[in-house]
């Protein structure tokens, strides 16, 4: 009669666990018949019932055991679904502390990847950096080296714009007179302004030595009287002259002062055919002419 309770009392329901349901029924059914085993015994054997403990009947002694051994198959029961719950939640926590750790990791991979990236790009740009800094101080070299042999390059142009004719002199007068007079500050003036107008006067007498230029001048004929003569210049190294009549022809050198002109009267029939052709006035041909060569 008193099975039927404890039976009741732990169905399946109860528990999450079938194992769990199994062994509380069993310790109940074992609790309970030792206890109704004990007590029929002592009725059994005792001609009048011993009075329980602290006023209790034996049925009243076994039933609070019942309850306290129920009460404490709950608690067994409460405590193993805290620790499941609790083992559920680590294992769930685990899962995100160890997708974080994963998460974590590959961000560090990735960091130290632009980190080598980055070190890379750092170690190239250093590189160009030293490679920029030798070019540059070897342009300042070349530079400098340029600069100091300016000043004996515009002498030297100097020099030579006084030995060409004067059309070639009109051509870079501009340029001549940028170059900086000697002893002057030359500070501000680069190197390539420098060169600039040096070059671009050698470039001018280099094209002027490869040509014929005829132009009227006033020359002295010789006899202290000045008129116009045409002048044909070869070059910058040759110039020959006759007048407008004709009869009197002469032939020039240049020099550091200046052109040195020498009258010949040879040289007028020469020249007159020179004239003409190059005039168009009659057939190309060639025209003897003599020549110094200094």
């Amino acid at each position: 009669m008193r099975q039927g309770p404890a039976q009741g009392s732990y169905g399946c329901n109860d528990f999450p666990h079938s194992l769990l349901v199994k062994l509380s029924l069993h310790l109940s059914i074992s609790l309970a018949l030792a206890a109704f085993g004990f007590a029929t015994a002592q009725e059994t054997q005792t001609p009048a019932p011993a009075p329980a403990p602290q006023g209790q009947s034996p049925a009243a002694a076994a039933s609070t055991a019942m309850d306290e051994t129920r009460s404490l198959l709950q608690q067994w029961a409460a405590t193993q679904r805290l620790i499941s719950s609790e083992r559920t939640e680590w294992e769930t926590g685990k899962a995100m502390l160890e997708g974080r750790i994963q998460l974590l990791k590959a961000s560090i991979e990735e960091t130290e990847k632009k980190i080598a990236e980055a070190k890379t790009k750092l170690d190239d740009a250093k590189k160009r950096t030293t490679e920029a800094e030798t070019e540059k101080a070897q342009i300042k070299e070349a530079s400098d080296a340029l600069i100091a042999s300016a000043p004996e390059l515009e002498k030297g142009v100097k020099n030579l714009f006084t030995r060409v004719p004067g059309v070639v002199q009109e051509k870079v007068k501009v340029l001549h007179d940028r170059i900086p007079k000697e002893g002057a500050d030359t500070k501000n003036i680069t190197a390539a302004e420098r060169f600039q107008n040096v070059l671009g006067i050698l470039n001018e007498l280099n094209k002027a030595n490869n040509e014929l230029n005829s132009l009227p001048e006033i020359h002295d004929l010789g006899n202290g009287k000045k008129a116009e003569v045409k002048v044909v210049y070869v070059g910058l190294g040759q110039g020959y002259f006759v007048n407008s009549n004709g009869d009197v022809g002469g032939l020039g050198l240049p020099s550091e002062t200046g052109w040195v002109w020498n009258t010949d009267p040879a040289i007028a029939p020469k020249m007159r055919e020179l004239v003409e052709v190059m005039k168009k006035a009659v057939a190309p041909k060639l025209v003897e002419l003599p020549a110094q060569i200094q």
